[in-house]
């Protein structure tokens, strides 16, 4: 014998008394542990599955299965599983299911069952021991729930940080974000874009003369013309107090003027149906871009405010919507 093990102290005579010890364990244990033959009934369960199944003696339990307390789905599910289990030999360890009861009650346990096996070495049936996970579960799901409910309120909270509040446009971090995804697509895909940068003409002296309602009315009526004109791939954003930028993609020199001609068509129908006490003029910045050109959008849009610019001092910022000189960045 190695001198470093203790031999077993005698004691009491419960102690070596199997079927004491196992007829304590089924008494005293909080979990739920039963016995089955080869046809998934119970043999012998524990006190607290007991109270669990609603029955006042164990022994009740004896010759019954799973069909007669629980609701059928979850019943076939467990037998499948039994039935399995006694064909391959193979243990379930620590699996999750979820107990349906006959009168609507739902409850979690976390189950492992093994092959109860004869003398001989003969599969004859089953054991298994099933803790209630049920709070955890819950609070789990409260968690996960929690989890949804912060991811859109975020995505809610970054959408409200993209778009404009006036005019429910994008803003320019807006256009920063979106654009840049947008414009790389582009350069993969060998697709041409132009961007269009606009200036709400006279706003401060719309503002002087009739205050800024009436400025902010002129805001959200040119971005309303914008968004009419939209087609589903392109972006737009106000950028700023009266500057707005669209970007539109597989587009060449015509197309971007027939857009333009769209917002001043637009822009006179607007005027009219709103009885605006002021003409809505915009000028007008072109940039052409090559999906070899390089530059982030704000790059892009310097050269696009530049080409606007050169139109307002060329003396045509008078003439509503002019269509500014173009200009490869």
């Amino acid at each position: 014998m190695d001198d470093n093990v203790l031999p077993l102290q005698p004691g009491p005579d419960e102690l070596v008394d199997d079927r004491y010890l196992l007829d304590t364990f089924l008494e005293h244990t909080p979990d739920s542990v039963y016995f089955k033959d080869g046809k998934s009934r119970f043999i012998r369960i524990s006190h607290a599955l007991a109270e669990r199944l609603g029955l006042d003696d164990a022994a009740d339990a004896i010759g019954k299965t799973d069909f007669d307390f629980f609701a059928a789905e979850h019943a076939r599910e467990a037998f499948a599983d039994e039935q399995r289990l006694m064909q391959n030999g193979e243990s379930l360890v620590g699996i999750e299911e979820r107990e349906n009861w006959e009168d609507g009650r739902e409850a979690w346990v976390s189950t492992t069952k093994a092959p109860l096996r004869d003398r001989a070495g003969r599969i004859v049936g089953l054991f298994g021991i099933s803790r209630d996970i049920t709070e955890r579960r819950r609070n789990e799901q409260q968690l996960a729930e929690q989890a949804v409910r912060l991811a859109e309120q975020t995505r809610e909270l970054e959408q409200m940080m993209l778009v404009d509040d006036l005019t429910g446009l994008l803003n320019r971090r807006g256009l920063q974000l979106v654009g840049e995804q947008a414009l790389y697509k582009a350069r993969r895909d060998g697709t041409g874009v132009i961007l269009l940068f606009l200036d709400l003409d006279g706003l401060k002296q719309i503002n002087d003369g009739l205050g800024h309602s009436a400025g902010d009315e002129a805001i959200r009526t040119l971005a309303g013309v914008i968004r009419e004109v939209m087609r589903g791939s392109d972006i737009a954003a106000r950028i700023g107090g009266d500057e707005f930028a669209i970007l539109l993609f597989d587009e060449n020199g015509e197309a971007a003027a027939r857009v333009v001609e769209r917002i001043e068509q637009g822009a006179a129908t607007a005027r009219e149906r709103n009885s605006l006490r002021y003409e809505l003029s915009v000028s007008v910045g072109i940039c052409e871009i090559d999906p070899r050109t390089p530059g982030s959008i704000e790059e892009l849009l310097a050269h696009a405010d530049r080409s606007m610019y050169d139109e307002k001092l060329g003396g045509r910022a008078a003439e509503p919507f002019e269509l500014g000189g173009r200009r490869s960045a």
